[in-house]
């Protein structure tokens, strides 16, 4: 039995899959929450690695479907209280940590994580 195919890993994450893993989860997510086909097919030549994410950032399907979102990001976060910032960064960095854990086992191990992708559906800025 041969091994299956490494993950292609995306360009802006230097080598670091965890990073690349959450780039892509969150990518997938935008994807779901997104209408416009051509963002779509963008998300998809990324997270597949036919195409850098560097390359297509600054595209206009990309500010079409992320600058909304990213100005419901931004008004939520200035909303919250300094205490909910602070819980959300460690909430954040407890997930990543856990995503750099189970990166590097698999790692170990030889073979890819589970596709136990993280869920960012409750974030409701996203929505």
């Amino acid at each position: 039995m041969s091994k299956p195919e490494p993950e292609p890993m995306l360009d802006v994450a230097r080598g670091d899959a965890a990073l690349s893993k959450h780039l892509k989860n969150s990518l997938n997510l935008l994807r779901g929450k997104v209408d416009d086909p051509e963002f779509r097919n963008l998300v998809d030549d990324v997270t597949s690695g036919r195409r850098s994410l560097r390359d297509t950032f600054n595209s206009p399907a990309f500010s079409r479907a992320l600058d909304p979102l990213m100005d419901q990001a931004t008004t939520h976060y200035r909303n919250l209280s300094e205490e909910e910032r602070a819980e959300l960064t460690r909430t954040g960095e407890e997930q990543f940590e856990e995503l750099r854990r189970s990166e590097a086992e698999a790692s170990r191990r030889g073979n890819s994580p589970d596709d136990d992708d993280e869920d960012f559906s409750d974030r409701t800025w996203l929505r």
